[in-house]
Formats: structure tokens, C-alpha cells, sequence
């Protein structure tokens, strides 16, 4: 399995997506290898990194990737590696996912599409188009995390996608104890997740609308996790602990200490995955009224707010805070309900399901059409 990003970064929905999802396939009895471009040491048994990881700033983010890979390490790699499948997140990615995709043409392949815009310039959808008519011929299978992923990836990719959207282990993002309230004088605890210099997390709008809430008297704290990348630090502000980037185990207890999560991102998001990890820890929402985030978010446990408004967005937390704790309970538990439909032990099977499609593809030269997933919230 290989991520195009950055394996030593601490945060990246891509690389948590494809770890949790190793880690169901491993419990199955699979074999798997996750390999990828790190620009520090990474120390798992399952993971193989190469050095060359260069930042090239897009669609409203920094992207950390492997553009400077040694050709000649990757193909000594893959000279004394053998797999029965290659999976690889994001493949239009440039360098490495190219080198590692010619250099295993004789194994199936199968692309998982992450990615979302809501505008492109056209000269980067050709560029896309291009890279992507190297690449594609020797991949089997395709899948999107989103419906609005796929909508994305059809531009370039013309062969049918299958839905599988992104999980959580919700073993492991589990409620904390229920709170007894007796001090009502006591802050409600807001928590943002994301990294602090890509401007689409809307980290500023976040601020501000802290500020405003402040000002206002609103009885709140803000705890901030995320790398700040190209940024300064947050602005320094009564109630607000900055955390900087963390690793797992702390995120996960940031998400079970929080009250309210909100996530202010101003859009090209094509899934929600901080939702799914508070949802999970049966926090209440506040998130922008977006694509990505419409799919995930449930009405009951979830307020939307136009993006990039920070009036709104305070107006809106203003009210959840307004709310008796009962309530407040109530949603999250009815988020809790539904992020246990994206457990990762149900969706790992799909995947591999894709995974015996792309062998047999490769062996037989005949396609298997792909099942266009039902939303989840249909099959529950």
C-alpha cells in the first residue's frame, strides 16, 4: 500500500486512512506493507519510507511529497519485495507513485482518489489528464472515499469507481465517561483539528470566531492540534491552548476531553474525517456547509455554517453552547450511532473485495464492473 505524502508528518487524513485501514487487512491475516516518502526515519516494521520529500503547495494546502525519490532504490525495493497486489492512495501524485507503478506493471494495481476541488484551472486538469494516461493503463481497479471524490477523479479517470468512503476505528475514538455538570460555571471546551497554514482547514475563521465569542462573554476554551506548516503560530488569546502537531494517542484524547467540534473549512474537502473522529467520540458538530462535509455530518448532532463567515460560525457555536447538557449528550450519541456504520472492520472488507477484482482482472484480461457503493446512511 503506498501513500504519496509524507510518512514522518504526524497529521495527514491520506496516511491515517491508509494505517487504519493496514491494520483491519493485518487482523484478517493479510500481509500488508505501507510504504510511502518520509522526511525523517519512521519506525514501524510495516513501513518502508524513501527520502526526496519536497513541498509543493496546492489546492489550498501544503503537500509533502516524494518528488526527489531515487528511481534506482525504488526498482532495488521492488527487485526483492513480491506482492500479490499494489494499492496506491492518491496516484496522480508525481515521482515516486510513477516510478513505483512501472516498476510493478506485471502485478494488478488499484487507485484509491482522495481528492476534491470545487473549481480547477483547466491547465491543471490536462496536466492531470496527462500524468494520468502514464499511470492508469496499468491499474485494474479504482476507488473514490467520496461522491464528490468521484465526481472529481471522473475527469480524469473513464473507467467505472467504486464509492468506499473513508472509516474510523471506532474502538478506538470511543466516548469518555459522561460528564456530571455540577460546576455550570465551568468553560465548554471547543476543539479544531487541522493544519494551521493550509487556508482550506479555515483555521483563521476559527479565530475570529473565537474572538468574537469572547468578547461576547460566551463561556468557552479552544484547544488547536495541527502542524502550522507555512504559518505562524496562533494568535495568543485568553482560553485558547495551542497543542501544535500531535501524535495519535493525544488526538484521540483531545477529541474525548472536547464538548463541541468544529471544523470551519472553507471547502475542496472531499470527505469529512475529523467529523467521523469526533462523531465517533459522540461529540456534537459545528462545520462549514460544504460538499465533503454534507455527506458525513448528521442533522441531529451536526449544526452547518457558511464557509468563511466568522460571524456565523460564532453565532452558530453560541447556540450549541446555549444548549443543556442533555442535549448536547443526545447528539452526540446520535453521531456515535452513525460513525459506527464507518467502522473500518466493515469497511476493510469492500476494499478487499477490490483488491480479489484487480487480481482477477490482471489474470483473466476481462473487467469486473464496479458496484457503485449505496450511501451508508441508505443501508442502515
Amino acid at each position: 500500500m503506498m501513500v504519496t505524502y509524507d510518512l514522518a508528518s504526524p497529521c495527514g487524513g491520506v496516511k491515517h486512512h491508509a494505517q487504519q485501514l493496514a491494520s483491519a487487512l493485518r487482523r484478517r491475516g493479510d500481509e500488508v506493507t505501507i510504504i510511502g516518502p518520509a522526511s525523517a526515519p519512521v519506525k514501524d516494521e510495516h513501513t518502508h519510507t524513501f527520502s526526496g520529500v519536497v513541498n509543493v503547495p496546492a489546492n489550498g494546502s501544503d503537500n509533502q511529497l516524494g518528488i526527489f525519490v531515487r528511481p534506482w532504490q525504488v526498482a532495488k525495493y521492488f527487485r526483492h519485495n513480491k506482492f500479490d497486489v499494489m494499492h496506491i492512495h492518491e496516484p496522480a501524485q508525481p515521482s515516486l507513485a510513477y516510478w513505483a507503478t512501472w516498476l510493478t506493471r506485471k502485478i494488478p494495481h488499484v487507485a484509491t482518489f482522495h481528492a476534491y476541488a470545487e473549481q480547477e484551472s483547466k491547465a491543471f486538469t490536462l496536466t492531470r489528464k496527462l500524468w494520468g494516461a502514464t499511470m492508469f493503463p496499468f491499474f485494474q481497479r479504482a476507488i473514490a472515499v467520496s461522491e464528490p471524490a468521484r465526481r472529481y477523479a471522473s475527469m480524469v479517470w473513464k473507467r467505472p469507481l467504486s464509492v468506499i468512503p473513508n472509516g474510523v476505528p471506532t474502538g478506538i475514538f470511543t466516548p469518555a465517561p459522561t460528564k456530571l455538570y455540577t460546576d455550570v460555571s465551568s468553560p465548554l471546551k471547543l476543539l479544531f483539528v487541522g493544519r494551521i497554514g493550509d487556508s482550506r482547514k479555515g483555521a483563521r475563521y476559527m479565530f475570529e470566531a473565537f474572538k468574537m465569542l469572547r468578547d461576547r462573554g460566551v463561556n468557552v476554551t479552544l484547544d488547536v492540534a495541527g502542524e502550522l506548516g507555512q504559518a505562524q503560530p496562533p494568535p495568543a488569546m485568553d482560553g485558547m491552548t495551542y497543542h501544535g502537531p500531535v501524535n495519535f494517542d493525544r488526538l484521540v484524547q483531545l477529541y474525548r476531553d472536547c464538548d463541541v467540534f468544529v471544523a470551519p473549512s472553507t471547502g475542496q474537502e472531499s470527505f469529512g474525517i475529523v467529523l467521523l473522529e469526533a462523531m465517533s467520540a459522540a461529540k456534537p458538530v459545528v462545520c462549514s456547509d460544504i460538499d465533503g462535509y454534507r455527506q458525513v455530518a448528521i442533522p441531529d448532532g451536526s449544526y452547518l455554517v457558511p464557509p468563511s463567515n466568522a460571524a456565523a460560525l460564532a453565532d452558530r457555536i453560541a447556540e450549541v453552547v446555549s444548549l443543556d447538557p442533555a442535549t448536547r449528550r443526545r447528539q452526540g450519541e446520535i453521531n456515535r450511532k452513525a460513525a459506527l456504520g464507518y467502522d473500518w472492520e466493515r469497511l476493510a472488507d469492500r476494499v478487499r473485495d477490490e483488491y480479489l477484482a484487480a487480481i482477477e482482472e490482471r489474470a483473466t484480461g476481462r473487467s469486473r464492473s464496479a458496484a457503485r457503493a449505496t450511501p451508508l446512511a441508505q443501508e442502515q
